[in-house]
Order: C-alpha cells, then structure tokens, then sequence
C-alpha cells in the first residue's frame, strides 16, 4: 500500500486528535467528584483502550505495514498519538491519589498496547524481522 502522503497523515493525526477531545470531555463529564479510585481506575483502563482500539484501526485503514518502512510509520505515528493521550487522561484527574493510581494502570495499558501495536504488525507484514518492530529506527 505505501506510507500514506502528507495529507492523509495529517488528516489521520487531527481525527486522532479530535476522538481523543471527545472521549476525554465524556470522560470529564461522566467523572463524579466521589468516585472511588477502583472505580475510577477501571473507567481509564476501558476509555484508554476505547482510544487505542480506534486509533490502530484508523491508521491500519490507511496502510496496512508489509515492509519495515511501513512498520515505522505506523509506530511512529501510534505511539506518541497514543502516550499524548495517556497524558491528557492521568492529567485530568484532579484528586493525587486517584491520579497516581490512573498512572499507574496506564503505564500497565501502554505497555499491553504497544505489544499489541507489535502482534498486529507482525501479523500483517511479511519477512520483517521483530527487532525492526521493537523500536523506530534513529
């Protein structure tokens, strides 16, 4: 398929974006001020993996990797569209405690994500080896 021109890139990017101000404004407005932080922690976990879900679909939509040039793009578009969430998300916590246990399950769910990032890029590539997918190419 090729890496997608600058155009879909961007477009890509802003919708990521966008789905990203819309799932933390739900998140914002559904959050009541005693929640209890399991409670809490558990929403998290469902609306970080709600966001990753439909951001590896959205950029596997637009090229689906079968070279390690490929595999590149789509990480190094995944993965810092992805922490640039867990951010904003740990960060609209108010209360400390709630907060450091949200990091805490975030931590845990980037990790997940991103081997998931690498079983769907191994999955769909051909003869790239998983040293190439483990980290972007500098």
């Amino acid at each position: 398929m090729g890496i997608p021109d600058p155009t879909l890139e961007n477009y890509l990017i802003g919708t990521a974006r966008r789905r990203a101000a819309e799932l933390l404004s739900l998140f914002a407005a559904e959050r009541l001020a005693n929640d209890e932080t399991d409670v809490m922690s558990t929403r998290v976990g469902v609306v970080f993996d709600d966001y990753c879900a439909g951001l590896l679909d959205g950029i596997r939509s637009a090229m689906l990797p079968v070279d390690a040039a490929e595999a590149r793009w789509v990480r190094e578009r995944y993965v810092p569209l992805m922490v640039e969430f867990a951010t904003a998300l740990r960060d609209s916590i108010a209360d400390s405690r709630a907060r450091h246990a949200a990091a805490q399950l975030i931590q845990c769910k980037v990790l997940e994500q991103e081997r998931q990032l690498r079983l769907v890029l191994e999955s769909s590539m051909t003869s790239v080896p998983t040293s190439e997918l483990a980290s972007p190419e500098k």
